[in-house]
């Protein structure tokens, strides 16, 4: 246990100095995925409980004792289409393995020609379709974890980890393939108790990510062209309490990221009967401008004796650039 926590901690030294950063390489994987955590503002961090955290905090998945799928789709602008699929596997009591697929894309978008290339467009030389092509972006991520150890007070530890494919396909063939990793950690307190503490750390692309691209470099004799992501690093926290009015519970979350000179985030959760979630939570961005954008989003719960469960989860969010979204997923535990 002790060896892992230091070779954390030089995962974590390694990283900060290049962590703030900034970068737009492969910047769709900043969307985020499932409704309830970007209804949180994307303060997910050290909550991590549920499928879509493969893409939060690998280590997370070591809590989901039952199989899990999680489906999302939203639009960008009326125009692109983003969709995450995720599914978990526990594979022992204290192992857990998680599959998930991001995907972001313009399809059928129109080539097209005109009859006589060395005429100006006019009335009789009009542009028609020669065909469509794709603009897409994908993620795959591959996710195992452990619950390591339970320290004394009931504090459970969990290590997981993420190895990614990143794939672009755009115009004329033209396409970018790469991989990389991330390395979580998560500490929470027991949930059954009234009042309940979490702390989460992810290493994000610790052994750098780099995208290779297939064009032709500009000039002869050089390398193609060649994308890099940086090592970052996210930390959160959360705090969880059991309220006896409408048998319900609260969840406040905080998270920072050093992504492009440090990002944060912050959310809250209020859960009534185990049946309806209210959401709300505040997603900072530092691209062009530093801003916090306001988020909101509901759920609607259904939970068996078996374990089993069914939620219906939506989330408003603003992304930079891209206007207003209305994100909705689908989750099924059984």
């Amino acid at each position: 246990m002790k060896k892992v926590f230091i070779i954390y901690i030089l995962f974590i030294l390694v990283i900060l100095p290049a962590a703030a950063e900034r970068t737009y390489t492969a910047d769709f994987l900043t969307f985020g995925t499932g409704a309830r955590p970007l209804g949180m503002g994307n303060a997910f961090t050290a909550i991590a409980d549920e499928a879509s955290t493969t893409y939060y905090n690998p280590a997370g998945i070591a809590q989901l004792t039952h199989h899990e799928f999680n489906f999302m789709h939203a639009t960008f602008a009326d125009l692109a289409a983003y969709d995450v699929a995720s599914y978990i596997y526990p594979f022992s009591s204290k192992t857990t393995f998680g599959i998930s697929w991001l995907r972001v894309g313009v399809d059928d978008i129109p080539i097209t020609g005109v009859p006589v290339t060395t005429k100006a467009i006019g009335p009789n030389n009009r542009p028609y379709v020669v065909g469509t092509f794709s603009n897409t972006s994908n993620a795959f991520l591959l996710s195992g974890a452990r619950h390591l150890t339970t320290l004394p007070r009931d504090v459970s530890i969990h290590l997981g980890a993420s190895l990614k494919l990143i794939y672009i396909d755009a115009y004329r063939n033209a396409n970018a393939i790469g991989g990389g990793s991330d390395l979580g950690i998560l500490a929470k307190t027991n949930a059954d108790r009234s009042t309940a503490f979490s702390f989460g750390v992810v290493a994000s692309d610790f052994l750098t990510t780099k995208l290779y691209w297939n064009t032709p470099p500009e000039n002869a004799g050089e390398s193609p062209h060649t994308e890099t992501l940086l090592p970052r690093l996210k930390i959160g926290v959360a705090y969880h309490q059991k309220l006896a009015i409408f048998n319900s519970r609260l969840t406040l979350a905080a998270d920072v990221d050093t992504r492009n000179d440090y990002e944060f985030h912050t959310g809250a959760e209020y859960v009534l009967f185990d049946l309806l979630a209210l959401r709300c939570g505040f997603d900072g961005r530092n691209g062009t401008s530093r801003a916090m954008y306001f988020t909101a989003g509901a759920g609607l719960q259904l939970r068996f004796v078996t374990g089993a469960a069914f939620h219906v989860d939506y989330a408003y969010q603003r992304q930079p650039d891209l206007g207003i979204s209305n994100r909705l997923s689908l989750r099924i535990r059984f």
